[in-house]
């Protein structure tokens, strides 16, 4: 006869237990690169969820393709040139370093006038009708930040002094956030107007770690909500913000590694970062800041992750040792990770 207070103990355990958490699926993206020397930072999903995208170098030479596959079953479409930056979430408009390209027909809709000039980060409103970029001085003098129109490339906008790490829209269009040295500042994107500025607060000293005066707020996310905002440092912590109170919710630190990629779920329930310097996935509570779950994606790192839009896969890059199926892989290719609870 089982006891009431132990199947009380055990509905506890189950409840407990049914947290999201990430499980490798070896089946899917492992053979997704062009070949095993090469080297893999860049991924995304597409809003149907039918496209993946990542990108391929190999190391010390100028060979840089960014390929296409059929998610989730990964039929090989295309690959093109360039080192991607970001893509727009249909897949119609790719930054690369030197250009803005129109996938759709093939044409740029921007390209860097000065040979030195590189688009160093870039992000796309959710409707893929505006681009943002940062970019050498040349592209708008005094400003670093500048605001396009995919349609014909016309500038909207250019603002901003300070140096920016990383940046992304709400879902609005209308405002963006970006990283900095210790802040997120908000902005309007028509006007260039500073809606707000986002102080990263003053740490707790810990006399066994090293600290500075600061963080580097390299990856930024809006939730797909709206209400939230995500930023990982190069310290290893993740701050979660509430957009419309401007009040950090959460800090948590992940890793003695820089926190080089964040990503909201669909529902914007979950964030996952990624951690280029140690390799590692971590999937963290947008509620509670509890970390849900972690697991190695790679030896070398993960540079960018990307939820499929149904939020069942995370996808990342990786590079040379990930564990597949019990055996080491080398060279990069696409992990993806399904979901469980």
């Amino acid at each position: 006869m089982v006891r009431p207070f132990a199947v009380v103990l055990l509905l506890a355990a189950t409840v407990a237990n049914a947290q999201p958490h990430l499980v490798f699926e070896h089946k899917i993206g492992t053979d997704w690169a062009p070949d095993s020397n090469r080297w893999m930072s860049f991924v995304a999903v597409s809003s149907d969820g039918q496209t993946v995208t990542g990108d391929a170098s190999v190391l010390l030479k100028n060979e840089d393709r960014l390929s296409f596959w059929t998610f989730p079953d990964g039929k090989f479409l295309r690959s093109i040139e360039g080192v991607p930056v970001a893509i727009s979430p249909d897949f119609r408009y790719l930054v690369i370093e030197k250009q803005i390209l129109d996938l759709q027909s093939g044409k740029p809709i921007l390209t860097v006038a000065h040979k030195q000039d590189t688009l160093y980060a870039a992000a796309f409103s959710v409707n893929g009708e505006l681009v943002a970029v940062k970019a050498s001085p040349h592209l708008a003098k005094g400003a670093q930040l500048t605001i396009l129109r995919t349609a014909g490339g016309s500038v909207l906008s250019s603002f901003g002094t300070r140096f920016v790490c990383a940046m992304a829209f709400a879902p609005d269009g209308h405002t963006i956030a970006t990283g900095h040295w210790n802040n997120i500042t908000l902005w309007d994107v028509k006007t260039g107007t500073k809606l707000a500025l986002l102080m990263s607060p003053q740490r707790k000293v810990d006399p066994d770690r090293y600290y500075r005066d600061g963080r580097y707020l390299g990856a930024v996310a809006v939730s797909p909500d709206g209400k939230l905002i995500a930023a990982g440092s190069d310290d290893g912590e993740l701050q979660v913000w509430n957009v419309a109170s401007r009040k950090l919710l959460h800090t948590i630190s992940l890793s003695w590694a820089g926190v080089t990629a964040v990503a909201f779920s669909p529902d914007s329930n979950l964030i996952a970062t990624g951690s280029y310097h140690d390799g590692t996935l971590r999937l963290v509570d947008t509620a509670t800041g509890k970390l849900l779950s972690e697991v190695q994606a790679s030896m070398f790192g993960v540079g960018t992750v990307a939820f499929s839009p149904d939020g069942k896969y995370l996808v990342t890059p990786s590079n040379d040792g990930m564990l597949n199926n019990g055996k080491y892989s080398r060279g990069g290719a696409i992990r993806v990770f399904r979901l469980e609870k």
